[in-house]
């Protein structure tokens, strides 16, 4: 057991020092949020004072959640495609051959996602802040609310390192970028769910994503005794069980 901890912590150290390659690298994923941030809160704030908006919200309170879960979301966009040049460049062969557990390469791939999570999260945070945009839950309901986007950071990224371990091919993994819209924007992201179309909200009820946006939203706007922060919780929990058992079961597609 203290092999597989000394191997999950080297390995981590390892994937960390890589955020920081190139460092101007991180400025895309922290603008972007931000961006829409500040043109939706302007241009769509007289959408607040529709009927069947939430009472006593503004529109910039309503996006703030986006915003971070948006730069925590970029986040678990590296891992695959740095599993693929580890591939290439025949780095994670040599990890294979090595007596390290496969769980343990997977762990220190998602404790990068993690670090990173925090770092480009909390600086959005912080700028949220600055624009005066609260958080009701307090410094408690900040760490919950880290905790169930980074959890569904890293089961998210799993399917970055599946595409990588399957098909060992960069341009495919790096497409897979583009699936972050679509799931994100089939949300409640930009308007309540009762204010959506009929056929809008069902797509949005049985997207996952939806449930963590609506955790979020909770811890920011509301108060503990939200049910939308547990079902968020447990939506992240259930995905990041299945996305590294299925990230552990690419293995062998990795060793033909």
């Amino acid at each position: 057991m203290g092999t597989f901890f000394s191997d999950w912590y080297y390995l981590s150290i390892r994937n960390i020092r890589q955020i920081w390659r190139p460092i101007m690298a991180l400025i895309p994923s922290m603008f972007i949020p931000i961006f829409f941030f500040v043109v939706n809160s302007q241009s769509l704030d007289r959408f607040s004072k529709v009927e069947g908006f939430p009472a006593h919200v503004s529109y910039k309170q309503f996006i703030a959640p986006v915003a971070i879960f948006t730069a925590i979301f970029f986040s678990a966009g590296n891992a695959g495609i740095e599993l693929v040049q580890d591939i290439s460049c025949g780095y994670f062969k040599k990890l294979l051959v090595m007596p390290i557990h496969h769980l343990a390469i997977v762990l220190g791939k998602l404790t990068e996602v993690a670090v990173q999570s925090v770092f480009q999260g909390g600086l959005v945070l912080i700028l949220l802040m600055i624009f005066g945009v609260p958080i009701n839950t307090g410094f408690f309901g900040v760490i919950a609310m880290f905790g169930m986007q980074i959890l569904f950071a890293m089961a998210w990224s799993c399917i970055g390192m599946i595409a990588a371990l399957r098909t060992q091919n960069a341009r495919l993994v790096q497409s897979m970028f583009v699936l972050v819209f679509p799931f994100l924007y089939l949300t409640t992201s930009q308007a309540p769910k009762a204010l959506l179309p009929p056929a809008f909200r069902t797509i949005v009820t049985y997207n996952p994503v939806t449930y963590i946006v609506e955790g979020v939203r909770a811890l920011v706007l509301d108060g503990w005794g939200n049910p939308a922060i547990w079902q968020g919780f447990l939506v992240a929990g259930i995905l990041f069980v299945v996305m590294v058992s299925l990230t552990l079961a690419s293995f062998k597609s990795a060793l033909k």
